[in-house]
């Protein structure tokens, strides 16, 4: 039988992840800047998702950081991070704040994100489901809403560039990003808890649920 391929995240600067008897770095080396501390954290993967997270790491680009003009921008769209309130209300001032640098641009806000307050001025939209979303489900339901397509989105850094994909390939004009380098500690989704965690399921996203990741590889 193959053992398994002991998977290690230090935290350390530049951050570094150690699979089996491979020393990486995260691709570009550090996390985006932020105040947050990481604790170092291991798991054990079998092989074969070893090996699949360790091509993950290095075919893809695992945050990006903010770009792009406001006022090029007919529309913001902004995706939630986990369920938790930590990162989707950080996610919502950072929509707000573009709106008071521009007060008439629409703001179409996944659930977790808005709130009754906020949806009282003019132009603010909740995305809202009762069965989970994905991101393909939030960035069709706003094509839906609005007939403009230059849109800037707000989303968390290292879940934004499969968000801008995405937008693409529906059909939305992604004019620039603003983002948040947050992880959520206490959401009830483990896999949005910690930056190994993260990429260990977007790594297996085409195989599994989020949710069936964390079992399968008791995400903590």
């Amino acid at each position: 039988m193959t053992r398994p391929n002991k998977i290690v995240f230090t935290q350390s600067r530049p951050l570094k992840l150690q699979i089996g008897a491979d020393s990486l770095r995260f691709k570009r080396a550090d996390l985006p800047r932020s105040n947050q501390v990481f604790t170092s954290r291991s798991y054990l993967l079998p092989r074969s998702s070893a090996l699949r997270l360790k091509a993950y790491l290095n075919e893809n680009t695992l945050f990006l950081q903010p770009f792009g003009t406001l006022e090029e921008a007919d529309v913001l769209l902004a995706f939630s991070f986990g369920d938790a309130p930590t990162v989707n209300q950080h996610l919502q001032q950072i929509a707000l704040d573009c709106r008071k640098y521009r007060p008439s641009l629409p703001l179409f806000l996944q659930q977790e994100i808005a709130d009754d307050v906020i949806l009282t001025s003019r132009d603010i939209y909740s995305i809202k489901a009762e069965a989970y979303q994905t991101t393909t489900d939030v960035a069709v339901a706003a094509l839906s809403l609005t007939p403009k397509r230059k849109v800037m989105i707000v989303a968390q850094a290292w879940h934004a560039q499969r968000c801008i994909d995405t937008c693409k390939s529906l059909g939305w004009d992604v004019i620039g990003l603003r983002c948040s380098n947050l992880f959520p500690k206490d959401d009830p989704q483990p896999w949005v808890r910690h930056p190994l965690n993260w990429v260990i399921k977007e790594s297996h996203r085409e195989q599994a649920a989020g949710h069936e990741i964390s079992e399968q590889f008791q995400l903590i």
